[in-house]
């Protein structure tokens, strides 16, 4: 079977040629990333070959990729995190106490 890239993403899937390349850079096999990954060692090979035809547009992506990651969420995302992070926590303060007084009572 015959396995293709297309809009950087495997066929078939949602893994895109630069969690590959990452793996590939890391020093892994086709074989040692199909078992990290849920690919067959052909889509391995498919996304391998591709990089290879496009090795300047994957290292472009691939170094726009770190730099977005490098700056981090920007501020409103940042605050949107802090106000989740304390509902959650008031979330499991109120069941912590439910789940103490059913103990205390039963």
């Amino acid at each position: 079977m015959s396995h293709t890239v297309e809009n950087d993403r495997i066929d078939g899937t949602r893994i895109t040629v630069w969690d590959v390349f990452l793996y590939l850079e890391d020093g892994l096999s086709p074989e040692q990333i199909a078992d990290v990954l849920p690919l067959s060692v052909s889509q391995v090979q498919a996304a391998i070959e591709f990089i290879d035809r496009n090795r300047e547009y994957v290292l472009g992506g691939h170094r726009k990729i770190e730099e977005r990651n490098a700056r981090g969420n920007p501020p409103e995302i940042e605050e949107k995190l802090v106000k989740s992070r304390a509902r959650m926590e008031a979330w499991r303060d109120e069941h912590r106490k439910e789940d103490a007084g059913a103990r205390a009572s039963g």
